[in-house]
């Protein structure tokens, strides 16, 4: 599998470009839709709706999470709501991600008239 040369500052850039162009009134789905297909249009291998199990320790858990757009198996994107985020929780995550290439995270809410953006990258296990 090649390495992902996709950071989270591209991704953050084809979000704004999208959000410019389509406006912030769509469901996540039509931005997810949309960011997935120019990501893999640009080369990616993208995944939609990603259920990642959790590490805890040397336990494995199904605990519910699921990246909306999984990146060259290494960049989770998730389209939320920030300002309804818990971002310790989020971070604890990204942490336990039982996917030993996902270190970095994308938050995107598409629902404003401004983009809101969080990047979490470069997670140390």
């Amino acid at each position: 599998m090649k390495a992902s040369t996709v950071t989270p500052e591209h991704v953050i850039s084809l979000a704004q470009q999208l959000h410019a162009e389509l406006g912030h009134r769509l469901s996540d789905d039509a931005y997810e839709t949309a960011l997935a297909f120019e990501l893999e249009r640009q080369g990616s291998s993208i995944e939609r709706q990603r259920a990642i199990e959790l590490r805890n320790g040397d336990e494995t858990m199904d605990l519910g999470f699921v990246a909306d757009l999984l990146v060259d198996q290494a960049l989770v994107v998730r389209l939320c709501s920030l300002h309804r985020v818990d971002l310790g929780t989020e971070a604890w995550v990204l942490q336990r991600l039982a996917l030993p290439g996902a270190r970095s995270a994308v938050f995107l809410d598409f629902m404003r008239p401004e983009l809101d953006v969080l990047s979490l990258a470069s997670v140390e296990r």
